[in-house]
């Protein structure tokens, strides 16, 4: 059963996919991505968020929510023109909280800095960048609790993105340079991904039918496989996984 969206709110103006402001079941709010980020997209954000808790890793939580069809018909030609029907994701909101600061990202603990940096080159994010003073680190950061929370991974699964280029434009370059020149290190994070590997199976499973195709006819299919995805998850297992080029 997904989560059902009772009312739609707004529609955000922050990031590239403009997330919509939703009300759901137990009037909690969540932030919806629907057809105008893609469902692909979608297909990434829920995958590299399952990985993210199974790695214990900071992320607000998420689910498949789901828009029924007379609450997009009711809005179609306005504001819900973007949002769609049926299965789509949510991100639960995090009260109280703004993108991290370059300052509070440099707090965080040399370990959960190596574990978002590590993370990142697993799923071949390139989407976290953050120098003084500007950039995209897709953290948010509780102004209540001081803890960071990673965010939008839409971007994941690129195949243009290798260890070097991260290691270049990461917000944790200095992290991921220190995995990549520490063979102790390595083992510690190949231990990690072999331990979740497993479930990738399950998480694919979840993926709604419907996120597999770019339009309702169910037609056209989006330009990321679940093949895709198993391939660059298993790439970890290659020699040459932490060498740079």
């Amino acid at each position: 059963m997904y989560i059902q969206v009772d009312e739609v709110i707004s529609r955000t103006k922050q990031g590239a996919t403009e997330p919509y402001i939703c009300i759901c079941e137990e009037k909690k709010l969540y932030y919806v991505k629907g057809k105008g980020a893609g469902y692909g997209s979608l297909i990434k954000e829920w995958v590299a968020g399952k990985l993210a808790q199974h790695l214990n890793l900071p992320i607000p939580a998420f689910a498949i929510v789901e828009v029924p069809k007379a609450l997009y018909q009711a809005g179609a030609s306005g504001l819900l023109s973007s949002l769609g029907f049926g299965p789509l994701f949510g991100s639960q909101e995090v009260p109280n909280c703004n993108e991290i600061s370059f300052y509070n990202a440099s707090t965080l603990h040399v370990d959960l800095k190596r574990d978002i940096a590590a993370f990142d080159w697993w799923i071949k994010n390139g989407d976290r960048t953050l120098k003084e003073p500007a950039g995209n680190p897709n953290i948010l950061w509780s102004e209540t609790t001081e803890e960071p929370f990673i965010i939008d991974h839409n971007l994941a699964f690129d195949e243009t993105v290798t260890l070097s280029s991260l290691i270049e434009s990461h917000m944790f370059s200095a992290s991921l340079l220190e995995i990549a020149n520490d063979s102790t290190l390595q083992n510690i994070y190949n231990q990690k991904f072999q331990s979740v590997l497993p479930h990738v199976h399950d998480i694919c499973d979840d993926i709604p039918d419907r996120w597999h195709y770019e339009d309702d006819m169910q037609s056209v299919e989006v330009n990321i496989s679940v093949d895709t995805i198993k391939t660059t998850l298993e790439r970890f297992s290659e020699q040459g996984f932490w060498k740079q080029p």
